[in-house]
């Protein structure tokens, strides 16, 4: 006849029972997975699902984008002379219009993000 025999409190007892879980706290602690094998991690900070569905009633955004939607710009918004000349370079640049030696260390730096 096999089994467990679990011990009961006593003086000896530390509260950690044989697979290190502190049961002084009668915690409540969820073992959970994610994508497969997990090497023992414990996650302790899980919500537990209480079955409220009230939440997923409510809508998540007010804005319901449509897939053919783009945003507009702002024609109040100056872009910097800096801004241009690098989105310049990089139209040249695409085009392969630009010569190597044309490219300076900081224009270098923002072909290459």
């Amino acid at each position: 006849m096999g089994g467990h025999q679990v011990p009961s409190q006593g003086p000896g007892d530390d509260g950690w029972d044989e697979e290190g879980y502190d049961e002084s706290q009668r915690a409540e602690i969820l073992e959970v997975t994610r994508n497969g094998p997990s090497d023992g991690v414990l996650l302790t900070d899980i919500e537990p699902d209480l079955g409220d569905d009230s939440v997923e009633d409510e809508p998540i955004d007010e804005i319901d984008m449509d897939s053919e939607e783009v945003g507009t710009s702002d024609a109040s918004v100056d872009m910097e002379a800096e801004d241009i000349d690098e989105d310049d370079l990089q139209e040249d640049f695409e085009d392969d219009t630009v010569a190597d030696g044309d490219i300076d260390e900081a224009d270098d730096t923002a072909l290459r993000p």
